[in-house]
């Protein structure tokens, strides 16, 4: 699959997933109130994620998944912290809010925003220039 078309596949798959985490995310913070630090963090993740998908659909057909990636390097961070505090946390003994599956949808959530973070890196490296190095000064 060429790479722009990749490209479209995850800035798709990624309004779609948005469709699922915006509501769901919402829902499950309501208890702690929507100014909450972490959901502050969570709709950061929701709003970088919806530019960076937005941004290059509409860039067709230039290729660019840069904000896309930075979107998921944000959510894959926050995913990574959200399931080792609550790892660790039932590792002290406590417990979760909405009990042991909680862990296992963040744990899974937390996957899929890394591997599409290493797919976006991907696409970034793809998308610089013949004999460019990404990052390379210029």
């Amino acid at each position: 699959m060429p790479a722009r078309s990749l490209e479209t596949a995850l800035a798709r798959v990624t309004l779609g997933m948005l469709v699922v985490y915006i509501p769901g995310e919402t829902w499950a913070s309501l208890p702690d109130g929507l100014l909450n630090s972490y959901y502050i963090v969570d709709a950061i993740a929701m709003v970088l994620l919806l530019f960076g998908a937005l941004h290059s659909l509409r860039a067709r057909p230039r290729p660019a998944p840069g904000m896309l990636c930075g979107a998921y390097g944000w959510t894959a961070a926050n995913g990574w912290r959200a399931t080792f505090d609550r790892w660790s946390h039932l590792a002290d003994g406590g417990t979760l809010d909405y009990g042991r599956g909680e862990l296992a949808v963040v744990a899974c959530a937390t996957a899929v925003a890394v591997g599409c973070f290493v797919l976006s890196i991907y696409l970034v490296i793809k998308s610089a220039p013949e004999g460019s190095a990404v990052g390379a000064p210029r």
